[in-house]
């Protein structure tokens, strides 16, 4: 079964082409240790009203709608990057990421200017429950 990690991560505008470089760096990682692609989203510069999620007439309360931003803590000048990780299996995914934290590449990094506070990473793993697709 199809297993993708998420992970949710605020990073400072200022920095998303370094962000990008590494993001990309590190996909090689992932996908040369078994994940079947990498995909970033980066916070659209004119982000939807969460209330722009939920049917005309709701009963909610003026700021009872959260936005992913407001729920990961993000400041002024920084962005919401959410990173889906996708791989073949749940074996494939343990291997691969606990390769991904010997890997050469990834330790290098250590010594670089970081581009974002890894202790402020929301991540988990999760299972397909549904998937609609458009046809071609």
């Amino acid at each position: 079964m199809v297993i993708a990690d998420i992970t949710v991560v605020p990073v400072p505008t200022e920095r998303k082409a370094a962000y990008l470089d590494f993001s990309k760096r590190m996909a090689e990682v992932y996908r040369d240790h078994g994940a079947i692609s990498v995909v970033d989203y980066w916070q659209s510069s004119d982000s939807a009203d969460p209330a722009d999620f939920h049917a005309d007439g709701a009963s909610y309360e003026s700021g009872e709608l959260k936005s992913i931003a407001e729920l990961v803590g993000t400041n002024a000048g920084e962005s919401v990057v959410v990173t889906v990780t996708t791989w073949p299996s749940r074996e494939v995914r343990d291997r691969g990421t606990a390769a991904v934290t010997s890997d050469p590449r990834v330790l290098e990094t250590l010594d670089e200017d970081p581009v974002f506070d890894g202790s402020r990473v929301i991540g988990d793993s999760f299972e397909i429950a549904m998937s609609v697709q458009q046809e071609e």
